[in-house]
Formats: structure tokens, sequence, C-alpha cells
């Protein structure tokens, strides 16, 4: 019997430079459960906690979660946002928030102070909760564009129902990975990405890849942000073609994506 794929939801955080745009994504750790050593974008799954936090979200109602996010279950869909944002804290340190009751982006200083909490979180001394109140803050849901919807496939025992989310990276915040679910990270130009995964340089799986090759021939974030605003999005649960060495996840070619197939191995076998 298949497993259950559990909710969860991922940021692909975007900034300028030099004439181009560049994607953050992250190394997992070689001693992780869950995809050692690949190279993703900061995320992870929904919490019960996460639902709980609708009263600090600003700029985003409910309905207008789920009529954004209208191929997740509508009760869910606002939990979403919120763990994209949580985890993409958690594993970055880049937080998407804003003091009550103001309209910009926190600044830099105090994201760099808060993260600092970012282990006591993973340990469960602190609650997401526990910051955002201390501060007073509203988690900035409302900047986030959902921009994919990908379902591990059935045969793999570890399965995930993600929304992947688009946005711009807050001026001043500073990345920087935990050093216990991810052992690296990186700015990357997504042509370059693509690139270095093509020559095993760097470990991707199809998601990652699909994903990348949208952000692909940009020079400005505010085009790729509208671009992911346009962009029809399906839930994608890649079907497996083919046998042995010979097999390939492969996905609808109306599904938004220029590549449909992939032959990299599958996680968790």
């Amino acid at each position: 019997m298949a497993a259950i794929p559990v909710p969860a939801a991922t940021i692909m955080l975007m900034r300028e430079t030099r004439g181009s745009v560049e994607v953050l994504m992250l190394e997992r750790h070689a001693k992780s459960s869950f995809l050692p050593d690949l190279y993703v974008f900061p995320g992870g799954r929904v919490d019960p906690g996460d639902h709980e936090l609708a009263d600090r979200v600003r700029g985003l109602s409910s309905d207008e979660a789920r009529a954004r996010a209208s191929t997740v279950d509508a009760e869910a869909a606002l939990g979403f946002y919120v763990a994209a944002i949580r985890e993409t804290f958690e594993e970055s340190g880049v937080l998407l928030a804003t003091r009550r009751g103001e309209r910009e982006l926190i600044s830099g200083a105090l994201a760099a102070e808060l993260s600092g909490h970012r282990l006591e979180m993973q340990a469960g001394r602190v609650s997401f909760r526990d910051i955002v109140e201390a501060h007073d803050l509203d988690l900035a849901a409302n900047r986030l564009s959902v921009h994919g919807h990908w379902i591990t496939p059935e045969i793999v025992p570890h399965r995930f129902d993600t929304l992947f989310f688009l946005t711009a990276a807050p001026p001043g915040h500073e990345a920087a990975h935990d050093g216990v679910e991810s052992s690296n990270h990186v700015w990357i130009r997504p042509e370059d990405a693509l690139a270095q995964a093509r020559r095993k340089e760097r470990q991707m799986i199809f998601p990652q890849i699909a994903n990348l090759e949208t952000l692909t021939g940009f020079t400005n974030v505010s085009d790729v942000v509208a671009s992911s605003h346009a962009r029809p999005v399906v839930p994608i649960t890649p079907r497996i073609a083919g046998e042995g060495d010979d097999r390939k996840l492969v996905i609808p070619d109306d599904a938004g994506y220029a590549t449909t197939e992939d032959a990299l191995e599958l996680p968790g076998r």
C-alpha cells in the first residue's frame, strides 16, 4: 500500500545580481534521513502549529489562501504558507515577516538576531509562535506566489505533497545554512544550477530541476514574480516509465514544465 503524502511547502527565494537572477539552494546534510547530499530549496513539512498561526498572517485571509492554493485542501491552505515561511527561516535564517502594523519587511539585522533561535526551534525548546509573538511580528504570506504543486510517486516510501512558492528575498537578509539539516548553501543562477546538475556536480531531483527551468531567462526578480503569478498550477504526481536502468519519471506534457521526463534515481530507494 502506498504511503500517504505528508503536506509540505518550499520557497524559491529570488534575488537580482549583475543583470541576472539567483535562487537560494541548500545542500541537504549527508546524514539526513531524507535527500542526503541533494540540493533543494528551503522548506519542509506542514506542522499542526502552522495552522494555528493564522492570526499572525498579514495581507492574506484564509479565503484568499484557499483561492490561491486551490489544489490543496481548502481548510489547510493557509497552513502551507505559514509552513513555507517557518521552514525557510529555520533552514536559511531568512524571515518573511513585518513588525505588526508596518508594511516593510523586517531588517536584515533583526532577522540575523532572530536566526540565533533556529537551533532552539529545531530542538523544540522554542516555538515559532514564541519568536513571532515576542517580537510582535506578522508573517508576510501575501508576498508568496504559488508556483507549483508536486506529489511524490507512490512507490517512494517517504512521500510529500508539496507546494512550491516563489518570492523575492527580503533586502539585507543574509542566508545561512543551519549545519543540521543542511551543510551548505548557495545563491546561484538557475542556468548555472541546471548546467551543474547535468554535469553531476550538484545532485538534484526532478522537481527541483523542473522548477529551476521555469526561472531561466530572466534579468530581474519582478519579472520572475509576475511570471509565477501567471502560471497555471496543477498537482503533479510523476509516474514511472521503463524498467531497470531505463526507468524514468514522467509528467504530463501540459503540466507547465519544459522537461517532462527525468532519469534520476528516486529518493528513498
